[in-house]
């Protein structure tokens, strides 16, 4: 009977320390996640595809622009941006700027199957360094930011996001 009683207590010990553990990391993760992104867009340079260094400001020139920080073998980030290339001339009046911290020719490659690279207001950073990601502290992808032409921000997500949202976002934006 004593046995029964150890092992029942040593379960409710168990349990209730993997509860508590649980519970902070929640905590901890909702009070990280509840940051807002910074109110501007930043102007950090980073290098292109061809290693050519850009200004993220002088790419996001006076208008409206859609900032995604992705990886290319995340699945959401797979999904949302097949979703936006599919429907890439809506976002003509924009600028969309697509940052990842991946080996450039990881980037390369993804830019080739998207089949957007070449469009004039579509461009790809690398972040080799993390400057962007710790600016924005970037915990999960995609992380989606629409600014304004002021290069203020409008609106940002994390996840799948519809293109019709992002689109209309912009569009406050002029």
């Amino acid at each position: 009977m004593n046995k029964i009683y150890l092992i029942i207590l040593f379960t409710v010990l168990l349990g209730s320390t993997a509860y508590l553990a649980v519970s902070s990391q929640k905590d901890n993760l909702t009070n990280e996640s509840n940051q807002p992104a910074p109110r501007v867009l930043p102007d950090y340079t980073l290098s292109d595809m061809n290693g050519k260094p850009n200004s993220i400001h002088e790419l996001a020139e006076n208008k409206p622009t859609l900032f995604i920080y992705f990886n290319s073998t995340c699945h959401l980030c797979q999904e949302e941006l097949g979703s936006l290339s599919k429907r890439i001339d809506e976002f003509k009046n924009y600028n969309i700027i697509l940052t990842t911290v991946q080996p450039v020719e990881e980037m390369i490659g993804f830019a080739n199957s998207l089949g957007i690279k070449d469009k004039s207001f579509v461009h790809f950073l690398l972040d080799t360094e993390m400057k962007v990601a710790s600016y924005f502290q970037i915990r999960s992808v995609p992380s989606i930011f629409c600014y304004d032409s002021k290069k203020q921000l409008v609106a940002e997500y994390v996840g799948i996001t519809e293109i019709d949202l992002l689109i209309e976002q912009l569009a406050k934006g002029k």
